[in-house]
């Protein structure tokens, strides 16, 4: 999945009752990854433009995109 946003703006991740997390990886100017969890509602702010690829670090193959322009 791919998102576009403006800097400055969030992104919410909404994980069901599967565990899950969002994993940045070491990509300058991204926001910090979110840890395992189920049932929650999670958001990050983006402030630097760029392309932020993320993955489930739980889930092969489970990942997207934030284009922060």
């Amino acid at each position: 999945r791919t998102v576009a946003i403006s800097r400055g703006g969030s992104v919410t991740w909404i994980f069901g009752i599967l565990t899950h997390t969002v994993t940045f990886g070491n990509q300058p100017g991204a926001p910090a990854g979110i840890d395992n969890g189920y049932s929650r509602t999670e958001s990050r702010t983006f402030n630097t433009a760029g392309n932020f690829d993320y993955v489930c670090t739980i889930h092969a193959g489970m990942g997207g995109r934030v284009i922060v322009r």
